[in-house]
C-alpha cells in the first residue's frame, strides 16, 4: 500500500512539474478585448483569483503560483497588453489604467463577477488602478514590488554599483532558470515579431512615467489590499510603507533578505503567506487592542 501512494504522489508531482504553466497549448485561450487578442490560461475550481504578471514578461512568471494557488482556486492568469502572447495596438502609448479597463473588460466577458488578484510588480500597478475605477470587481488583492508612483519620481532604488554578490551564492543558480525564460519573453512568445521593439518601448516607457496615483486616491481606496516587497526590493522601502499607510484597508508583508523577484526567490515563503491572506477575512486592527 506505502509503495502505490508513493508512486501516486510521485505520478502526482512529475505530472505538475512538466506542465509549462503561461505556454500551455492545452488550456490556453484567446478573447478579443477592446482593440486586443488577449492570452489566458485557467487552472483549478473554487473562488477565481486572476493572477497579473510583470513588465516585459507574461503569466510564466506566475507558473509557481498557478500550481500553487490552483489546489484551493480557480487561477486565471492572463498576459498583459502588448506582452506575452497578448497582442500589442496601434495605440502609441501604453498605461496601467488602460491594463486595468482591459481586465475589468477580460472579467465582464468571462462573466467574473468578482475575484481575488495577486499582482506581482507591473501587476500590482494594474490592481491598484482596477481598484480605482472598478473596486466593485475585487474582493482582496495582493501586489508585490508595486509602486503608486512612476519610476521618473524618485521612487526606484538606485543601482549600487560599488559592490557585487558573490557570483557562486547558490541564489544565482535557483533564480537563473526563471530569469532566462523571463528575458527571452519577447523573442518566444510576441504574437507579432515585427512590434517586439515598439512594444518594449511602450512598456518601458509606461513604467517610467507611471501610475500617478496620489495620496488621496489611495486612500478613497475601500478594498484590501496586501502590500509586499522584499527588503532589497527595486522600489524604495519608503514608498512601499508609503502605499500601506495610505490604503485604507492594507496589510504589509516584507520578505527578508528578498529582492524584486521575491517569489522566484523565496517561493515557499511567499506563496504561504498570499494564501494564509487570502483565506481569511480582512480585520481592522487597533494596536493596543489586546489591552482592552
Amino acid at each position: 500500500m506505502k509503495r502505490i501512494l508513493l508512486f501516486l504522489l510521485f505520478s502526482t508531482f512529475l505530472v505538475n512539474a512538466q506542465i509549462p504553466y503561461g505556454s500551455n497549448p492545452k488550456v490556453g485561450k484567446r478573447i478579443q478585448v477592446g482593440d486586443i487578442s488577449m492570452y489566458y490560461e485557467i487552472y483549478g475550481k473554487g473562488e477565481p483569483l486572476i493572477l497579473l504578471h510583470g513588465g516585459f514578461g507574461s503569466s510564466e512568471m506566475m507558473g509557481g503560483m498557478i500550481a500553487a494557488f490552483s489546489k484551493k482556486y480557480q487561477v486565471i492568469a492572463v498576459d498583459s497588453r502588448s506582452q506575452g502572447r497578448t497582442t500589442d495596438s496601434d495605440e502609441k502609448e501604453l498605461s496601467y489604467a488602460q491594463m486595468a479597463l482591459d481586465v475589468n473588460g477580460f472579467m465582464d466577458l468571462l462573466h467574473i463577477k468578482k475575484a481575488k488578484f495577486v499582482g506581482w510588480s507591473d501587476g500590482g500597478d494594474i490592481a491598484l488602478e482596477l481598484a480605482l475605477i472598478h473596486p466593485e470587481k475585487i474582493t482582496k488583492a495582493v501586489i508585490m514590488g508595486a509602486n503608486f508612483l512612476g519610476e521618473s519620481k524618485g521612487v526606484f532604488l538606485g543601482i549600487d554599483t560599488t559592490w557585487k554578490m558573490d557570483a557562486k551564492d547558490p541564489l544565482f543558480a535557483k533564480t537563473k532558470p526563471e530569469l532566462v525564460k523571463y528575458f527571452s519573453t519577447y523573442e518566444r512568445l510576441a504574437p507579432d515579431k515585427k512590434k517586439i521593439e515598439s512594444s518594449r518601448k511602450k512598456v518601458s516607457e509606461n513604467a517610467f512615467k507611471n501610475p500617478n496615483i496620489t495620496l488621496a486616491q489611495l486612500k478613497s481606496i475601500q478594498v484590501p489590499f496586501l502590500v509586499m516587497a522584499g527588503d532589497h526590493d527595486m522600489f524604495t522601502l519608503e514608498h512601499t510603507i508609503a502605499m500601506y499607510q495610505n490604503l485604507p484597508q492594507a496589510s504589509l508583508y516584507i520578505v527578508p533578505d528578498a529582492t524584486h523577484i521575491s517569489p522566484f526567490e523565496e517561493p515557499e515563503l511567499v506563496h504561504a503567506e498570499i494564501l494564509r491572506y487570502l483565506g481569511k477575512p480582512y480585520r481592522r486592527l487597533d494596536a493596543f487592542y489586546f489591552w482592552r
